[in-house]
C-alpha cells in the first residue's frame, strides 16, 4: 500500500507544473476555449473575480472584496462580456454582463464575482457576441449580485 501511495503522490506532484502551465490565460473566455483579449480601457474580468465570499452571519454570504475592487465604486466603467438576457425581448434595458458565454440556456456561466447586472438608459439590442457597456459602477456588499452598472450604454469596443 505505501507503493501506491508514494506513486499516487509523486504522479500529482509531477502533474503540478503541468496544471500551472495550463491554467486560463488573461482575457475573455470565448466559445471553443479561445481567449479574446479586452478592449483597452474596459475594465478586466481577472479584478473583478478577486471578490470572495465569504460567511457573514451565521446564516449569511456575501462578498468580500479587494481595496482595488472597492476603489471602483461609483466610478464610471466600460466593461466587456456576454449578454444574458432577463426577459424574451429582442432589446433587454436590464440584464446581465458575464465574463462568460452562456452555455445552456437554463446555466449561468459564472458566480457573482463573474457577472454585472446592467440597467441600461435605452434597450440594447440582444447579441451572442461579447459588448462593451459603459456606466456607473456599484460594489454591492448586501445583493444577490455582486457588482451593478447604472446608467449604461452600449459602446464600440
Amino acid at each position: 500500500m505505501k507503493g501506491i501511495t508514494r506513486t499516487f503522490l509523486l504522479a500529482a506532484a509531477l502533474a503540478l507544473p503541468a496544471a500551472h502551465a495550463q491554467a486560463p490565460k488573461p482575457g475573455l473566455q470565448v466559445p471553443g476555449g479561445a481567449v479574446s483579449a479586452q478592449p483597452a480601457g474596459t475594465i478586466p474580468w481577472e479584478l473583478l473575480q478577486q471578490a470572495k465570499t465569504v460567511q457573514k452571519g451565521e446564516r449569511k454570504f456575501g462578498p468580500e472584496f479587494t481595496r482595488e475592487i472597492r476603489q471602483l465604486d461609483r466610478q464610471q466603467v466600460k466593461l466587456y462580456g456576454f449578454m444574458l438576457p432577463l426577459d424574451q425581448s429582442a432589446k433587454q434595458k436590464r440584464f446581465l454582463l458575464a465574463s462568460f458565454p452562456p452555455h445552456c440556456a437554463f446555466c449561468i456561466p459564472g458566480g457573482p464575482e463573474s457577472m454585472v447586472e446592467v440597467i441600461a438608459d435605452k434597450p440594447v439590442e440582444f447579441t451572442y457576441e461579447p459588448i462593451v457597456v459603459a456606466g456607473r459602477l456599484a460594489v454591492l456588499d448586501d445583493d444577490v449580485v455582486y457588482y451593478r452598472l447604472t446608467a449604461a450604454t452600449a459602446v464600440a469596443p
